[in-house]
């Protein structure tokens, strides 16, 4: 066996294992349930069904979705639809997933071409994993989120390696359909067009750009932020800037997770800035790029062009917003991309210091993602199911074919026992404690070692005649770094679980609390002898909406 396919077996099967077990982790906890924006893509098929004519299908496709034209999840979505006779969210999501292997191909190529093979392997350990898991685990924010990302980066890569211009095109577009922030392509590929091929293809590019920005603006309509006032915005905004590049860091150290957060930020946002200004001079000084040169500057340009966006138009919001789930894609490409320069760069000891050196950090930061952020996967789970049943139980008769079908869920077997509880036969369930305000009530309970992983099967039972409310216990990791999630002490022993007295999601009234416990399949029911109580109050105006 050659030396050539010694290592390209050895990276494929080691870069396997991430990409496997993150593709396990989805089909283990996906649900078919909606998540917030996810009613959209219902909204759209009911839309689409009821169009009459050739405006109505096209506004369907068209229309905003908050501050997006989101095409390609519609299409995504009816074709699912259609082919299956209902829409199924966790089809969204595989979709939406499996278009990160194309970000994977594309350094695939990039890296074989330049440097070989071996240096590709930290690129599946860095994008496949629990960082990704509120994309992951939401059908639309995968299509759209994911979808973008991997457009751009094939667009990019069409565009330096002189691929034909219809190839391109076609990738600006689906690109721009897919999210806002796609359409900062069409500038970036008239600079890369403009430095590297004839006039005349950057003209037809810019011609169509100029129209796909037009059209996706007319009758653009602003959107309202849920923000809060900003003290000291240009403070604000860096922070926000730093946090978005850095949180690829979040996950290694839980305790100062901010400020290292924000120590990655600043130093990817430099090294970043360098190469851009690296390579600005050698333009400037008619020096010619190559087109991994021109790959790598241009996606660079797009990153940090989303990044300042994002965070301007998130201004206002709590700092967590900056590192959430849904734009750990980015502070993920981002590092890719300044290890490639990297390692182009530099030969000899020094490359092969900086991939092994990547490769130990990839592997760290799989480990600590799935240590970190698994908690949370459960939790959306957790929540998903108690929406699921919150809104559909009691059952109302069916007027229509639903457009997805309810899933599967733990207390399909007990649903009577839920709705009509007989608290008489029921074991006390005990050591809760709660607190009551008019707004919240707030309750506590603790539990040592492989007790507290009961918080993760437990949920509160609200109930009052005619009406019953699932509400999941609220459980967290302990903040070490890397405790496998399988471990004895990965939940942390304390559980503080605020339930708002929200109108729009509790019907007021006195409700008994109860405790419901699932585990392999079978449910208990518990009784705390307490009583929570929901005063009536006025409903307050929720957002508007343009889905």
């Amino acid at each position: 066996m050659s030396n050539n396919r010694s290592i390209s077996l050895l990276v494929f099967g080691m870069g396997l294992v991430p990409i496997l077990l993150y593709f396990y982790l989805l089909d283990s906890l996906a649900i078919n349930i909606p998540k917030w924006d996810d009613h959209g893509l219902r909204a759209f098929i009911m839309r689409f069904q009821e169009a009459q004519s050739l405006p109505q299908y096209i506004d369907a496709f068209w229309r905003q979705h908050n501050e997006h034209r989101i095409v390609y999840d519609r299409i995504v979505s009816l074709l699912d639809y259609v082919l299956t006779g209902h829409l199924n969210f966790v089809h969204l999501m595989w979709v939406g997933n499996l278009s990160l292997l194309l970000i994977v191909l594309v350094w695939y190529k990039v890296l074989k071409q330049s440097v070989g093979l071996l240096y590709v392997l930290p690129i599946p350990f860095l994008i496949f994993n629990l960082s990704q898991w509120e994309n992951m685990y939401w059908g639309m924010a995968a299509l759209q989120n994911f979808g973008v990302i991997a457009w751009v980066i094939c667009c990019l890569y069409a565009l330096a390696y002189q691929l034909p211009l219809g190839i391109c095109i076609s990738l600006a577009i689906l690109t721009s359909i897919t999210s806002t922030n796609g359409l900062l392509i069409w500038p970036l590929g008239v600079i890369v067009l403009w430095l590297q091929s004839p006039k005349k293809k950057v003209f037809i590019w810019l011609g169509v750009g100029v129209l796909v920005w037009v059209l996706y603006f007319l009758h653009y309509e602003k959107t309202e932020q849920p923000t809060h006032p900003v003290p000291n915005k240009i403070v604000a905004y860096v922070r926000a800037v730093l946090l978005i590049l850095g949180s690829i860091a979040e996950p290694l150290y839980p305790r100062k997770s901010t400020l290292l957060v924000l120590g990655t930020g600043l130093i990817l946002f430099v090294l970043s800035g360098g190469i851009l200004l690296r390579l600005a001079l050698k333009v400037f000084q008619k020096q010619s790029l190559t087109k991994v040169e021109y790959f790598l500057g241009s996606a660079l340009a797009f990153v940090l062009g989303t990044t300042a966006i994002v965070a301007f138009g998130r201004l206002g919001f709590d700092e967590n917003t900056f590192t959430t789930s849904r734009y750990k894609v980015y502070t993920i490409v981002i590092s890719l991309l300044v290890y490639t320069w990297l390692i182009l760069q530099t030969n000899g000891f020094v490359r092969k210091t900086i991939g092994l050196v990547t490769l130990l950090f990839s592997l760290l930061i799989a480990w600590t993602s799935y240590s970190y952020f698994y908690d949370d996967s459960l939790r959306l789970r957790n929540q998903l199911m108690s929406d699921q049943f919150n809104y559909s139980y009691p059952a109302e008769p069916v007027k229509s074919k639903p457009i997805n079908e309810a899933a599967a869920a733990w207390y399909n077997a007990s649903l009577n026992t839920l709705l009509q509880p007989d608290t008489n036969q029921l074991t006390a369930y005990p050591g809760l404690k709660i607190t009551q305000t008019k707004q919240v009530s707030v309750l506590e309970m603790e539990k040592a070692g492989e007790a507290a992983k009961d918080f993760t099967r437990s949920y509160y039972l609200l109930h009052k005649p005619g009406k019953s409310y699932l509400v999941p216990f609220m459980f967290t990791a302990i903040d070490r770094p890397g405790v496998a999630p399988a471990s004895r002490n990965y939940i942390h022993p304390y559980s503080s679980t605020t339930i708002d007295h929200n109108p729009n999601q509790y019907l007021p009234g006195d409700y008994s609390l109860l405790v419901v416990t699932h585990d392999h399949g079978k449910s208990t029911l518990y009784k705390t002898g307490q009583t929570i109580h929901i005063p009536d109050q006025d409903q307050t105006p929720a957002l508007k909406q343009n889905w």
